[in-house]
């Protein structure tokens, strides 16, 4: 009886085709599964977003970038800390009210990017993918002049801002948030419990850029996707994870990407509440 199975050409034949027919597809996969990991980045901003505006609500201004507020009257805080009873961490919040310093390792799902490229390291406690601006939850940002870089920060970083009060420029046209590296080159990074003046501050902000978006530039508008040996932890600034630019929110509750080519004059007032500028054509 004839047999009817695949000679061995054919059966290479077939291998080859599945591999081109599994090469073709691997990207196709990659891509779908980055533009729902880029979605969840910017919902968990979008929510960062409306928990400072139900903040706002409640106390008639915004949670200052690190100091009491609220509930918490015993010693100073983050904005992240203060923002937790709106984005429905009760629970790791009464831990700062009970216990005096709180669970600062505790892993808080809406603070985190899926995306962050510094992610896989062995210790993943208290890290954080959303910087704060401190030109608006920091009083010593807000009087800063827009084109200068802040005051040496302190351990304590009062802030006193409201909705609408405190923003002439408009909420559409102010950062509220920006992505930022949980790692930083070998000692920084980014923690949701780390005062302002330490290398794992979860701020941005801190001094005007001068020069466009960069790799490792200190002066740039913000780190365009560095590399650990790149990476700052000083001056406080955001990371973008790709080369297309970096994910921020801004204070009307709205998110979008901001191009690397952006200016840093543009920069420089969408980061500032109350400069007086209209945002360049850039920014459209």
């Amino acid at each position: 009886m004839k047999r009817t199975g695949l000679s061995l050409v054919e059966l290479i034949v077939v291998v080859l085709i599945a591999a081109v027919l599994l090469g073709l597809l691997l990207p196709v996969v990659r891509s779908a599964q980055l533009a729902g990991e880029n979605r969840q980045t910017a919902n968990n901003i979008k929510q960062m977003n409306l928990s400072t505006h139900s903040c706002n609500d409640v106390f008639k201004k915004l949670p200052p970038a690190f100091d009491k507020f609220g509930q918490i009257q015993a010693y100073g805080v983050s904005v992240h800390v203060h923002l937790m009873p709106f984005i429905e961490e009760d629970n790791l919040y009464k831990t700062f009210l009970e216990k005096g310093k709180g669970n600062v390792k505790a892993k808080v799902a809406p603070f985190i990017s899926p995306i962050d490229p510094s992610a896989g390291k062995k210790d993943k406690e208290g890290i954080q993918n959303l910087a704060a601006n401190l030109r608006v939850f920091a009083d010593s940002g807000v009087k800063t002049k827009y084109t200068e870089n802040m005051p040496a920060l302190k351990a304590v970083e009062p802030g006193t801002a409201a909705i609408p009060r405190s923003f002439p420029d408009g909420t559409s046209n102010t950062i509220s948030f920006v992505t930022k590296y949980g790692y930083c080159g070998e000692d920084g990074g980014s923690r949701y419990a780390a005062a302002p003046n330490t290398k794992y501050a979860a701020f941005f902000g801190q001094n005007a850029a001068t020069k466009k978006a960069d790799p490792a530039d200190p002066k740039a508008t913000f780190q365009l996707f560095p590399d650990a040996k790149q990476c700052l932890s000083a001056p406080l600034m955001g990371q973008s994870f790709t080369k297309k630019g970096i994910q921020v929110g801004l204070f009307d509750g709205s998110t979008r990407t901001v191009s690397p080519n952006i200016s840093p004059e543009t920069w420089n007032s969408a980061v500032q509440p109350n400069d007086g500028n209209v945002l360049g054509k850039d920014w459209e």
